[in-house]
């Protein structure tokens, strides 16, 4: 028995169709990987930009109470009411009823009791803009005296013994870290990336 041409046909517009299937699913699965990437790396450069934005923040209040800041040489030093060490916690001070909030914040007087204000709120925003615990922020941000940038490729950037001194200098480091959750490694290391900002005061 002979099949009809109209039968043999059928059949081959059936394959056609399944191979269009397969070539649209393969399509679609790279569309959706390709979003669901570039969704990782818009989160990177967010997180990033605040870093950014937050170091230069953290400078600007610095400079701006400055009498709290540097001591009578004019220097930064790692006693400083700013300054935060690895390893310790950040020296802030509660906000009182009459500072409102920190938006509302008066810092004409300035001086050390401004300066732990101004980390309270500094801090606020810090947990608002980036994915940190109280862990990191103890062992991995720093405020201190430096005198020297840290060594190129340095996973944590005060890991170099110069980069973060104890003795007073006129140049300040920032450093602030997060949690990586993209998985991109360019400036990240063990699950945290890190931001550094040195400038003078």
């Amino acid at each position: 028995m002979q099949l009809s041409r109209e039968s043999s046909q059928a059949g081959f517009s059936l394959i056609e169709v399944l191979v269009s299937l397969v070539i649209i699913c393969i399509g679609v699965l790279g569309l959706v990987a390709l979003q669901s990437r570039s969704l990782v790396l818009s989160q990177d450069a967010i997180q990033r930009n605040n870093a950014i934005m937050l170091a230069g923040d953290l400078l600007e209040l610095m400079r701006s109470n400055a009498g709290a800041a540097l001591d009578g040489k004019g220097r930064f030093s790692i006693d400083s009411p700013y300054a935060k060490p690895v390893g310790e916690d950040f020296t802030t001070r509660a906000l009182e009823a009459a500072d409102g909030s920190c938006a509302t914040l008066d810092r004409g007087q300035g001086g050390e009791a401004i300066a732990g204000k101004d980390l309270t709120c500094w801090l606020q925003q810090v947990r608002t803009l980036l994915p940190v615990s109280d862990a990191i922020l103890k062992a991995n941000f720093a405020v201190c005296p430096t005198r020297q940038p840290p060594e190129v490729g340095s996973a944590a950037p005060y890991a170099d013994p110069d980069a973060c001194v104890s003795p007073d200098a006129s140049m300040v480091m920032i450093v602030l870290a997060w949690q990586d959750n993209t998985g991109n490694s360019a400036g990240c290391s063990g699950g945290l990336c890190f931001y550094t900002l040195r400038g003078a005061l």
